[in-house]
């Protein structure tokens, strides 16, 4: 028994032991069964208590070490946000910057077309005035021709042709008009009575008789090759006579086809053939 009892308080540690040999060695004299079973609660309770010690602090390291972790951890997850999300920006940037270099060389290649353009551009500006200078005279020329033109023409609308001619005159001596205005309106004349010669027309107007009298008729004009009038009450019926350059009567005969061609001109019967006198083709030079 005492043997073991040593045994215990080894297990139990140095300091132990001498307090348990102590109180053994004291109790020489007393009872055995005493001092075993005092030493054994003594040295149990004192191993508990030191245990229990070791086992909180480990329990704290544990919560600290845990702490410390989670903390670590969220850490970790902000700056693997953080990470996502200037990787997420960088990607945008590129892209933007993918699109900038495109429409920067889309503008290169227009800013070249346009430079082109102005060299061009400018080119014709230098040109104006050499231009102006060979234009107006041409245009000069081209009024002067047109009103001889309308003189000697089959009098059809005179008035209206001589009034298109002083007009163009008048253009020419306004500085305000510009050169392409002018000889816009040049060839609009010219264009007017290029599409007398391809058409039909029936109109009223005043004719002068040989007694000097004014009595009003109606018109017929076949292009260039035909220009008729009758009176109102079909009592004349006369042609234009381009070789006498006169007015000539013709057969009565004619009023009736000459009225059905003014209906066709001024669209009141439908197209047909008609029988009119003309003067004969002449023979070419």
């Amino acid at each position: 028994m005492i043997g073991w009892g040593l045994i215990v308080v080894k297990e139990k540690g140095t300091a132990h032991m001498r307090n348990a040999m102590g109180i053994f060695l004291s109790a020489r004299t007393g009872s055995i069964a005493v001092g075993l079973p005092i030493l054994l609660a003594f040295t149990l309770a004192t191993g508990f208590s030191a245990s229990a010690q070791v086992l909180d602090a480990n329990k704290q390291e544990v919560k600290l070490a845990q702490a410390e972790g989670n903390k670590a951890q969220e850490q970790i997850n902000s700056l693997d946000d953080d990470t996502s999300a200037l990787e997420s920006e960088y990607k945008a940037v590129l892209q933007q910057l993918d699109t900038l270099r495109q429409y920067n060389d889309q503008l290169r290649e227009l800013i070249a077309a346009q430079e082109a353009e102005i060299i061009v551009t400018q080119r014709d500006i230098d040109r104006v005035t050499t231009i102006d200078r060979e234009v107006v005279p041409l245009m000069l020329r081209m009024v002067d021709g047109l009103g001889q033109f309308v003189e000697l023409d089959v009098p059809f609308l005179i008035e209206e042709r001589r009034n298109r001619i002083n007009s163009l005159k008048s253009l020419m001596l306004r500085a305000d008009a510009t050169p392409a205005e002018k000889f816009r309106r040049v060839l609009e004349a010219y264009q007017i009575e290029n599409e007398y010669g391809r058409t039909i027309e029936g109109y009223r107007g005043v004719v002068n008789t040989a007694d000097g009298r004014q009595i009003t008729v109606d018109f017929l004009r076949v292009g260039r090759v035909a220009l008729i009038y009758k009176t109102l009450d079909d009592e004349q019926i006369a042609r234009w006579n381009k070789a006498g350059n006169q007015w000539e009567a013709i057969d009565s005969d004619f009023v009736s086809p000459v009225k059905k061609a003014l209906s066709i001109a001024r669209e009141q019967a439908a197209p047909d053939l008609l029988l009119l006198p003309i003067d004969a083709p002449e023979a070419a030079q």
